[in-house]
């Protein structure tokens, strides 16, 4: 995953952030909320992915 994609996911939070304090609406708290679970959800599943791999390569575990 590109650190340009990241970089997306918090440059909607701090917009949805930016309007939360602009116009005090919590709909836009509630949504810069969702797109940090989001976030956290992408991040674990990369870590995941990265120690699966590892282990393929290190060969503790079979990838077929």
């Amino acid at each position: 995953m590109t650190s340009s994609y990241f970089n997306e996911w918090l440059d909607e939070y701090n917009d949805y952030i930016t309007l939360y304090e602009i116009f005090g609406d919590k709909e836009y708290l509630e949504e810069a909320r969702e797109v940090l679970i989001s976030l956290k959800a992408i991040v674990v599943r990369a870590e995941n992915y990265q120690k699966i791999l590892h282990k393929i390569m290190n060969g503790t575990i079979n990838a077929s």
